[in-house]
């Protein structure tokens, strides 16, 4: 589960990073050919304007344009155009792979408190199961063996209500235990200590 999460996460954040990284792209590619071809029109205004005072002896090509060596070649802009995409497209793998690799670390790193809450809620359910079970075998055992001694006097019957308070009991002291480690995890583990009977906990284990 947490690695198809891990997964999709990585994928989120793959896809919010190249999106950012080919809008900058396609913003770079319009402003540097934009200038290219601004500096290609200045380039033939300025020579045009100082025709032909400047160059008296250099005549416009047979198609009426500019000789080539005063303005520059659109191969050439073309070349560096393509030049520039490549360079883009260059740039953008490295982003793409890169971006995938700390995507998936970050998303390790993200989903890592998750899956440790949800393992501590694993183990807290299945020893709060077992933990349950015991009184309550020990109850319905007791109860069982009672329905089935058709000798049962009263004084008898008295003493397996009494035993069986006890279990209550205990499921009541398990109930607060659950409760007062609800509120650990909650409040920051933070931990009250005070002092016990050793004696007292010790035979009530053994009984």
């Amino acid at each position: 589960m947490f690695k198809s999460a891990r997964i999709k996460l990585t994928a989120w954040y793959l896809l919010i990073i190249m999106t950012i990284s080919f809008s900058f792209s396609g913003v770079i590619y319009r402003a540097s050919t934009f200038e290219l071809d601004r500096v290609e029109r200045a380039q033939r205004q300025r020579v045009e304007r100082g025709w032909p005072e400047r160059f008296p002896a250099i005549p416009f090509d047979q198609q009426g344009d500019l000789p080539r060596f005063f303005r520059l070649d659109p191969a050439i802009i073309e070349e560096t155009k393509n030049h520039l995409i490549l360079f883009l497209v260059w740039v953008n793998s490295i982003i793409l792979v890169t971006s995938a690799l700390a995507g998936y670390f970050l998303a390790g790193k993200t989903l890592a408190p998750i899956e440790n809450t949800l393992e501590e809620q694993k183990r807290f359910i299945a020893d709060a199961s077992h933990e349950l079970r015991t009184p309550l075998t020990a109850l319905k055992t007791s109860l069982e063996v009672a329905l089935r001694d058709k000798k049962m006097t009263l004084p008898d019957a008295k003493k397996v209500l009494d035993d069986n308070l006890e279990e209550v009991e205990s499921l009541k002291l398990l109930s607060d235990k659950l409760l007062s480690l609800a509120r650990y995890q909650s409040n920051g583990h933070n931990l009250a200590f005070k002092e016990v009977d050793i004696k007292g906990i010790v035979e009530k284990a053994v009984k």
